[in-house]
């Protein structure tokens, strides 16, 4: 799986498919989703959630549970939490103030990306350099802590 970071829009390239993910909607394999629900494209399920201003997205792909939330979420509701289940890769932007939300969803892996990206990454105790490509290795998701990569 490949995460690529340009113009504000993080893309991921997963078996010849490619899921699209901006800050108004989330495109599956050419699919826009931009609604609460449940969809499926090119054998990938994904489910969109929206309520009191937490939009969510969860999806499967190469074994792995995705979520992405695309805006700021300094913390999380239990009806959201519930929603996501257990995460494996969690992507968001950045910022201190996501650590909340972080720690209550405990991915194995946070990409993240935006201005305050890195400060999360300190918090982590995650310093890596800021990359637009990115590659993912099953060696990346920890089981004691959440790793971070920061995408620039």
């Amino acid at each position: 799986m490949d995460f690529s970071y340009k113009n504000s829009t993080l893309t991921i390239s997963s078996d010849k498919k490619e899921i699209v993910l901006t800050s108004d909607i989330v495109i599956l394999d050419w699919l826009s989703i931009e609604l609460p629900g449940e969809y499926e494209k090119s054998s990938i399920l994904m489910y969109a959630f929206n309520k009191n201003d937490e939009r969510l997205y969860h999806f499967r792909t190469e074994g792995y549970w995705i979520a992405y939330i695309p805006t700021l979420l300094a913390d999380i509701s239990t009806e959201a939490l519930d929603f996501l289940g257990g995460i494996d890769i969690l992507i968001m932007p950045g910022s201190k103030s996501i650590q909340p939300t972080v720690e209550k969803i405990e991915p194995g892996l946070l990409i993240t990306y935006d201005e305050g990206a890195s400060e999360i990454a300190l918090v982590l105790w995650s310093i890596n350099e800021p990359t637009s490509k990115y590659r993912f290795k099953d060696a990346d998701l920890s089981t004691e802590k959440t790793t971070c990569v920061v995408m620039a």
